[in-house]
């Protein structure tokens, strides 16, 4: 089966397409990606988007209108590079709330207007139905972690939120790290940037002691998985602790990517006191793996025994919208897609609503 996987993240840079084609043999699971593209967001559209969580319903329904008619174009582009028919489209949309503990997850993007306008099945909304279940709705990315790269002992993935995935006594596990590109694109806007390209800017500055003690003793921190962030927390707790510095902005990104790299150094140590003198394969993906500041303190920090380890360009880049394709082709087989042992919900379910006639 070919899936069209769709991924619009906390990072503003654009809706991830990635084309995959599936195959089950025995209980084995195979991938090929036949394509993919980035379709860059207009620059006021991203403005939009950072603002969505303070919208009222009605401009939120507008912002979703916007949103499809991008998604729709973007397909029908992309489509165009595509050899072979696309099976199925399955699209994560762009979250805009989420709240897990309150019961609340919104992520924008209606996969019934993809069907109508393309007439081909699509699956979406994947995270309501393990909320409703008492889970945190995230990280969902494991499921393809476990059936698709099960040669790693962890994958760790750097986008605007950094999440790790690991099995633990036969369990898959996973939780939200902290924020990681976000606050870093955040930083460099006014000097009219999307982002620090490789961490250069970083690399100029200085560690800020008192700033990088703060962030470290925000509670989440010591919070026990399964949990998982949301634009919220970062707007709420994160940031603020930020733009109190007065500080240079080298500084300040340098300080961000000095506390990303101790609390993923913490959660990698723990891991690899269970390997018993083994290397502790880690797979590193996201936009945040082409930082080059970023992953060399990683790399310089970790002990011996870590192997940070980066994979070729695309799946570097693309390998949410491949787990998300991945999701998408497991609904429509009925076969389970979000797992419990790391949501916290209160069973493994088959998640995502289904638009079609029909499917083989």
């Amino acid at each position: 089966m070919t899936v069209l996987g769709l991924m619009s993240g906390t990072s503003f840079d654009g809706l991830d397409l990635c084309c995959v084609s599936f195959r089950k043999e025995g209980a084995s699971y195979t991938y090929s990606i036949t394509a993919s593209h980035t379709t860059k967001y207009p620059a006021r559209f991203i403005e939009q988007l950072r603002q969505a969580h303070t919208m009222k319903e009605s401009d939120l329904k507008k912002l979703e209108d916007t949103y499809d008619l991008i998604v729709l174009q973007a397909i029908s582009e992309f489509s165009k590079q595509v050899s072979q028919p696309i099976d199925l489209i399955s699209s994560h949309g762009h979250t805009v709330f989420h709240q897990p503990e309150r019961g609340i997850t919104r992520q924008i993007g209606n996969g019934l207007n993809y069907f109508n306008q393309l007439n081909i099945p699509v699956v979406y909304d994947f995270r309501a139905y393990d909320v409703a279940l008492g889970g945190q709705g995230a990280p969902l990315v494991p499921i393809g972690d476990a059936l698709l790269f099960d040669d790693y002992d962890a994958c760790l993935n750097l986008g605007g939120i950094s999440n790790i995935s690991y099995t633990e006594k036969g369990q898959r596990k996973a939780f939200d790290i902290g924020m990681f590109n976000t606050p870093l694109n955040d930083l460099v806007k006014p000097m009219s940037l999307a982002y620090d390209e490789g961490g250069k800017i970083a690399a100029t500055g200085t560690l800020l002691p008192d700033l990088y003690e703060q962030l470290n003793a925000l509670p989440y921190f010591r919070r026990d998985a399964p949990k998982s962030l949301g634009k919220e927390w970062y707007h709420d707790a994160f940031f603020p602790l930020i733009s109190a510095v007065e500080g240079l902005i080298a500084d300040l990104a340098c300080t961000v990517i000095e506390h990303n790299v101790s609390q993923i150094r913490q959660v990698l140590a723990q891991l690899v006191t269970h390997k018993k003198g083994k290397q502790l394969r880690v797979l590193v993906t996201g936009g945040g793996a082409h930082n080059t500041f970023a992953i060399n303190k990683l790399r310089n920090t970790v002990s011996e025994q870590i192997s940070i380890e980066l994979p070729e360009k695309q799946l570097v880049d693309y390998k949410e919208a491949l787990i998300f394709a991945f999701m998408g082709y497991l609904r429509v087989r009925n076969e389970i897609n979000v797992l419990s042992s790391v949501t916290g919900a209160s069973k493994d379910s088959c998640a995502g609503t289904l638009v079609t006639n029909s499917i083989e």
